[in-house]
């Protein structure tokens, strides 16, 4: 029995390196897109498609590994830190962005294309979710203790 509980606590050690090690690849995938686009360096879009591509397999991947391997109270301090987090967060996101209207932030960032607001607002809801799950994450973990 200690030597199948030793197997599945090394697999979801790698789960959550490889899980780690793909949000650190991403994070300077994404930082050296807007470096290289500051120095007007050209990309294949087929590149950046496939680099995401792998990305995304690396996480998904790992994802499934990792929830497999963990226990019942750590399966729940996820299912209710997303829930109450991350849509409570999204909801705020939402607020915000009715609230300050577009030419306070054209004011603040100046007049961009369609894409790049698009952008700029799936990162800000997707960045305030994973605030927002963290902290529910981290109570529900502190409450339960």
């Amino acid at each position: 029995m200690s030597e199948n509980v030793g197997r599945q606590a090394r697999r979801q050690a790698i789960a959550q390196r490889v899980l780690f090690g793909a949000f650190i690849l991403g994070f300077v995938s994404g930082a050296g897109y807007y470096v290289a686009k500051d120095l007007r360096i050209a990309m294949s879009p087929l590149l950046l498609s496939a680099g995401c591509a792998v990305l995304l397999l690396l996480a998904v991947g790992s994802s499934i590994v990792y929830w497999r391997n963990i226990d019942e109270a750590a399966r729940e301090a996820h299912k209710f830190a997303w829930f109450w987090g991350g849509s409570s967060a999204m909801l705020l996101t939402l607020l915000v962005a009715l609230l300050v209207g577009d030419t306070r932030l054209v004011a603040v960032m100046g007049q961009q294309s369609p894409a790049e607001w698009f952008s700029f607002g799936v990162t800000t809801v997707i960045a305030a979710q994973l605030i927002g799950y963290g902290l529910a994450w981290a109570g529900w973990w502190l409450r339960q203790r």
